[in-house]
């Protein structure tokens, strides 16, 4: 996935969590730490041919946490038990 395809997956998971509930609950039982299920998860949301790599999920985890604060807003106003910290989509914390 190129650098533009991460960013606009970025945008687009986070707008499936906005805007689809049940999305937004398989997301909050998905283990933020495991890459394998946040990568099926963007997929399957996403209709992608194959998942986001961990390399690919950290650049998306960046791209979110740098550059779209407003629609995470807009993600935890639709759903007040987001989390909120750094990689808050993605939260890809081990390497």
């Amino acid at each position: 996935m190129n650098d533009v395809a991460q960013r606009a997956a970025a945008a687009g998971f986070l707008h499936a969590l906005k805007t689809s509930p049940p999305v937004f609950d398989e997301w909050m039982k998905t283990p933020k730490d495991d890459p394998v299920a946040i990568g099926a998860l963007v997929q399957k949301t996403l209709g992608l041919a194959q998942p986001p790599n961990q390399t690919e999920l950290r650049a998306m985890a960046l791209h979110v946490d740098g550059s779209l604060h407003d629609q995470v807003r807009a993600v935890q106003a639709v759903n007040p038990s987001s989390p909120n910290h750094v990689g808050f989509i993605l939260a890809m914390q081990a390497d």
